[in-house]
């Protein structure tokens, strides 16, 4: 077991730590997403000013979000629900980057990894702890890695002209119609 190793220029247990304090645990997709984005820095350089694509919604944007400056607020991570465990990080200027994935054929050499990604273990069944220290006795060995440039869901979503819906008087994105979303029964609320 690899006792030294550095994540996101963290120690693993001050990396669970940091986890924990954002997450509420130390979730395994957040924690392999943390050695998912050291990867993929790694790759595309410090001085390269990176944009996040994110093929899950479950947990892997939270290790965006905590290990670098890209979130979902400032638009500078898209999340696709594709629920792929993947993330990319790219050049927003040249679109060229590299993709980081959970390979589950390597993971086979990992049971714990391989069982609790699969589910093919309960949760009851694979204590947290047991868990983890596969993860970090596996590193960056379950994960592969590829160049890539950016076709799609790049660049930040403009905001365009504000109205005043007439039903309700709040201020909605006039690109919804004559009234907001939910005036128009769309709301998730009632």
């Amino acid at each position: 077991m690899d006792n030294h190793l550095i994540v996101c220029g963290r120690s693993y247990e001050d990396l669970l730590i940091t986890i924990q304090r954002f997450h509420g645990w130390p979730a395994p997709g957040v924690v392999i997403g943390g050695l998912m984005v050291d990867l993929a820095q790694e790759h595309i350089g410090p001085d390269v000013k990176a944009d996040a694509i994110v093929e899950t919604i479950r947990g892997l944007p939270d290790a965006i979000q905590l290990f670098t400056p890209c979130t979902y607020g400032n638009g500078w991570m898209k999340v696709v629900d594709w629920d792929k465990f993947a993330l990319t990080l790219y050049d927003k200027k040249t679109l060229e980057g590299i993709r980081v994935w959970l390979d589950i054929e390597k993971s086979r050499r990992f049971p714990d990894i391989y069982n609790w990604y699969m589910r093919l273990t309960p949760k009851k069944d694979l204590p947290l702890d047991v868990l983890l220290k596969s993860i970090q006795e596996a590193g960056r060995h379950v994960l592969s890695s590829a160049p890539v440039r950016v076709v799609h869901y790049y660049g930040k979503n403009k905001k365009g002209r504000i109205e005043i819906c007439s039903k309700c008087g709040e201020a909605y994105p006039a690109s919804q119609g004559d009234w907001c979303l939910s005036c128009q029964g769309k709301g998730y609320y009632k």
